[in-house]
C-alpha cells in the first residue's frame, strides 16, 4: 500500500482541521502520515512582521517525509509563511508528486499559490493539483471532492 504524507503548518487551527478533514478521507485507501510543522509560538506582531518578508524562515521542528505524494497544508500569510518556506528548504522534494492546500481570509491567494507552487518546482517537486480554501467557509464536501481526485490521481498512478 501506498504511503502519503499529509505536512501542515497551522496557528490558528483552520488549516489543521483542513489537514485532517484530507487524513480523515484518505486513510481510508492509503497508509496516511499526518505531521505537524512546529515553531516558536510568536506574537501575532512577529508573525506579521515576518509574513512580508519573502523567502525567510523560522526554526522548526525535524519533518521527515518519505512518501513520493506529499498533501501540504498551509495558511496564506501576506507574502509568507515562515514554516512552510524553512520546510521547503529542509526536505527533498525531487521527483515528488505535491498537492497544495492553502487556507486562506483575505485576497490574492492564487498568485501566492502560484508562488509556493514554483518554490516546489525549483526544488524539483511535481505540482499536481492546489486547493484554495477561504477559513470562514471551510466546504467539507470541496475537501473531499479533492481527496477523491488525489486517490483517484494515485491509484491511477499505481496501476501504470
Amino acid at each position: 500500500m501506498l504511503d502519503i504524507d499529509i505536512v501542515y503548518f497551522s496557528w490558528t487551527g483552520n488549516t489543521k482541521k483542513v489537514a485532517k478533514l484530507i487524513f480523515n478521507e484518505l486513510k481510508r485507501d492509503f497508509k496516511v502520515n499526518l505531521i505537524e510543522i512546529k515553531s516558536k509560538n510568536y506574537p501575532y506582531i512577529i508573525w506579521l512582521l515576518l509574513s512580508f518578508i519573502p523567502n525567510i524562515g523560522v526554526k522548526i521542528n525535524s519533518v521527515k517525509v518519505n512518501s513520493k505524494v506529499i498533501v501540504i497544508c498551509m495558511p496564506k500569510w501576506t507574502f509568507n509563511c515562515p514554516p512552510i518556506t524553512s520546510f521547503l528548504k529542509q526536505v527533498n522534494l525531487e521527483n515528488k508528486v505535491i498537492y497544495l492546500v492553502i487556507t486562506y481570509g483575505g485576497f490574492d491567494e492564487k498568485r501566492y499559490a502560484r508562488y509556493y507552487a514554483n518554490k516546489i518546482k525549483r526544488k524539483k517537486g511535481i505540482v499536481k493539483d492546489i486547493l484554495l480554501i477561504k477559513r470562514s467557509k471551510i466546504d467539507e464536501e470541496r475537501i473531499k471532492k479533492f481527496t477523491e481526485r488525489i486517490a483517484n490521481e494515485v491509484k491511477t498512478d499505481l496501476s501504470t
